[in-house]
């Protein structure tokens, strides 16, 4: 990448904010959602890259004016060099392994996020754009959730996706990113804009509630931290405690009305029970102990290939003679993962697959994270976001393997490209404006 690149053609800017809009405006709202909204979006960083070449070819200069892409950093080079080891060491484990080829699936995503975030960078994105699809998306996913609890029989809502649990985090993330958003609206006076994005972040909530998602909730400490350090300055405090006020009223009146919280409070109490089942009597059949038993058969095995880690059909075979020995309880040989994103990467892929995708997750946080405190209060809440992202990820990471399904890893994927984007730009408008 050239430090000054080419600005791309008008059209194209277009084309990435309404694609990032449609991603999340379908994430959670249609079946295969994500891909669309990716899918578009790959083709628009193909073209963003083709346009590059060509106008490089040319010589020709940046748009005047303020509407060069911001200056490509180490950071931007260093989140593209962890992508690309991310899909290096996952195809490796597969083949040497022997594996089917499923399991490139979700690593071959790392590599596709390479021209997204590369397009993203090249472009202006509209911010507008992309909260109106991210409040209208929540909206839709209030709306199946209710649609399947009350008219389906759903226990759970699921959405769209694999399960009620990825449905649950990914929703409570779009609406705390909702919440943010409402909050630099308030804090810019743009209370139609605040009202819209305060009730998208209500809608997401019910989404969570109605999910019955316990894992979510490990993440609301990180996501409150960090929306403090961003937000809390004097001058921000009035608006700031009125939204709050609003929602926090709003929210209530969601939990006391609706029988989905009840549905989560009764999961949240039957969650000690089973770890009290698990830890007196051995109990590895309920859902807790079941984690917890897998999570033990793996740390027995991962010391055995401590490099690139267990086969998958290597793996099954050897939880059969840990079974037999009874050094693990039966159950967990029904178990198709360990539930643990950390704990199976380390198993699957070994050391160096852990190492890569920790450096992934603590890079990009940190990159967020050094923006936290920003004159500016669109890179302030841009940051934020970008930092929820890689903790609420790998929150919810300790107790299932998200980013080992399609939706759960292209949501991360392409929202970590488009937060980035968003965010770089928004401190090229900052500078340019000093």
């Amino acid at each position: 990448m050239p430090t000054h690149p080419a600005a791309p053609p008008a059209w194209l800017s277009t084309w990435m904010s309404a694609s990032a809009a449609l991603f999340f405006l379908l994430m959670l709202s249609a079946p295969s959602g994500y891909s669309v909204g990716g899918g578009v979006l790959l083709l628009g960083g193909l073209a963003v890259w083709w346009a590059g070449r060509r106008a490089n070819a040319t010589h020709q200069a940046g748009t005047p004016g303020g509407q060069s892409p911001a200056p490509w950093t180490v950071e931007d080079s260093t989140l593209c060099a962890l992508l690309l080891a991310v899909f290096a060491i996952n195809t490796l484990a597969v083949l040497w392994h022997g594996d089917s080829g499923k399991y490139l699936d979700q690593g071959v995503r790392y590599l596709l996020a390479l021209p997204i975030l590369i397009g993203l960078r090249r472009v202006r994105l509209r911010l507008d754009w992309l909260a109106a699809g991210l409040a209208l998306g929540l909206f839709a996913t209030a709306g199946i959730a209710a649609w399947q609890t009350r008219w389906v029989g759903l226990v759970r809502a699921e959405g769209f996706v694999t399960s009620a649990i990825p449905f649950g985090d990914m929703a409570l993330t779009m609406a705390f990113w909702c919440l943010m958003g409402a909050a630099l609206a308030a804090i810019q006076r743009r209370w139609a804009w605040t009202a819209l994005l305060l009730a998208g972040a209500l809608a997401g909530t019910y989404a969570m509630i109605a999910s019955a998602s316990r894992g979510s909730l490990v993440a609301l400490p990180i996501l409150t931290a960090l929306a403090a350090i961003a937000l809390l300055r004097r001058a921000h405090l009035r608006p700031l405690l009125t939204g709050a006020a609003i929602l926090a009223a709003a929210t209530t009146l969601v939990l006391a009305t609706l029988p989905a919280s009840q549905i989560a409070e009764n999961r949240y109490a039957a969650a000690l029970n089973e770890w009290q089942a698990y830890s007196q009597q051995g109990d590895a059949t309920n859902n807790v102990g079941s984690r917890l038993e897998a999570w033990k058969a793996a740390l027995i095995s991962i010391p055995e290939q401590p490099l690139l880690g267990w086969g998958h059909a290597q793996y099954r075979d050897h939880l059969q003679e840990l079974i037999a020995a009874e050094r693990i309880a039966p159950f967990v040989g029904t178990l198709s993962n360990t539930h643990n994103q950390f704990i199976e990467i380390w198993l699957h892929q070994g050391s160096l697959g852990l190492i890569a995708f920790l450096a992934l997750l603590i890079a990009s946080f940190w990159y967020f994270c050094r923006r936290l405190r920003a004159p500016e209060p669109v890179v302030r809440v841009l940051a934020c976001c970008g930092a929820a992202l890689p903790s609420a990820f790998a929150a919810f990471g300790l107790t299932q393997v998200i980013l080992g399904r399609n939706n759960g890893v292209m949501f991360f994927l392409v929202s970590l490209a488009v937060l980035w984007a968003a965010m770089r730009q928004a401190e090229q408008d900052a500078a340019a404006g000093d």
